[in-house]
């Protein structure tokens, strides 16, 4: 029987994580355990979970003592931390709806089929956008932030990912290179979900099930929430930052995502086209305009929107 877990990072979370753990034990698939890492939280949270463990003993595991300081650090903990067979990221804001594991696991298994187990293999899925009371405010939480579940190319990933880890799915395979390095500089990382599917479009596959199966809760608190903007509003925006430094703001952009590629090249083995690709891509910066404008062209840098202004310009 294959060990499956569920890496729940917790940190005051009082207020929604029983609606989540709920969530889970409510889920059409029930083999797997929820290993549990709290980041030194204040309010009631570990009474919560301690509360959860004894009701269900055999199906919580909760790892105590080592403060990371914030959601993408806590789950790069959790995942040197627990060895499994296939893994699920959780977050404790949101609440999954019943059959998100099940559809999840389907699709891995399909993609083991036509692939060796042995490759690393991620799934993700969509999301619904929702305020705190779990009224639906958009059906697509990737559309929602302007991006495309199908731009999954490891180009496309380092400057859009669209990707939330709590909608992810993966192997071990994956999660073993995902942790292979020990001197990646997280800080330079935007964050988990990014490092993980990154790690599975260049070494193995991406998939991505096209339905929203996890009501994503927009507190406020949450580390990394959901905006978007009308057309005519980025326009103001746009238009306001030209007074105060535009191209410097887009140029920092594409800089963040340098310094991500540069903590992916240090993976080993990395396929020679890709690594090629990769260390050009970080000093592309160098480069005369019309050389780095022909370069994200052929090397499929795109995003689902801001195409122009990134080849013209950085």
């Amino acid at each position: 029987m294959r060990d499956v877990a569920i890496l729940l990072a917790t940190y005051n979370g009082e207020q929604y994580i029983k609606q989540q753990l709920d969530s889970l034990f409510a889920q059409t698939y029930q083999n797997f355990r929820i290993v549990i890492h709290d980041d030194g939280s204040e309010d009631n949270t570990v009474a919560i979970i301690n509360e959860y463990n004894e009701r269900y003993p055999d199906r919580i595991e909760i790892i105590y003592g080592h403060s990371s300081g914030g959601a993408k650090t806590n789950f790069v903990y959790l995942l040197n931390e627990v060895e499994a067979d296939y893994y699920l990221l959780c977050d404790q804001d949101d609440v999954w709806l019943p059959d998100k594991m099940e559809r999840s696991l389907k699709k891995l298994h399909e993609m083991e089929v036509d692939n060796s187990s042995k490759m690393p293999l991620i799934v993700f899925t969509d999301m619904y956008v929702t305020d705190a009371n779990l009224n639906i405010i958009d059906n697509s939480f990737i559309r929602y932030l302007g991006r495309l579940p199908e731009n999954t190319a490891y180009t496309q990933i380092l400057i859009d990912n669209p990707a939330a880890g709590t909608t992810m799915c993966f192997n071990r395979a994956l999660r073993d290179l995902a942790v292979s390095s020990k001197n990646v500089a997280w800080e330079n990382v935007p964050m988990h979900d990014a490092w993980l599917l990154e790690v599975g479009a260049i070494f193995g596959k991406v998939d991505c099930i096209d339905k929203p199966l996890v009501y994503y809760r927009q507190t406020g608190h949450n580390t990394m929430g959901a905006v978007t903007e009308s057309t005519s509003e980025k326009v103001v925006r746009n238009t306001k930052d030209v007074g105060s430094g535009l191209i410097a703001k887009k140029k920092a952009f594409i800089n963040e995502a340098r310094a991500f590629a540069r903590e992916i090249l240090r993976l080993k083995d990395i396929p020679e086209d890709k690594l090629k690709v990769l260390n050009e891509f970080v000093h592309i910066g160098t480069k005369p305009k019309l050389i780095r404008m022909k370069f994200y062209k052929e090397n499929n840098f795109t995003r689902a929107n801001h195409n122009l202004w990134m080849r013209l310009w950085v």
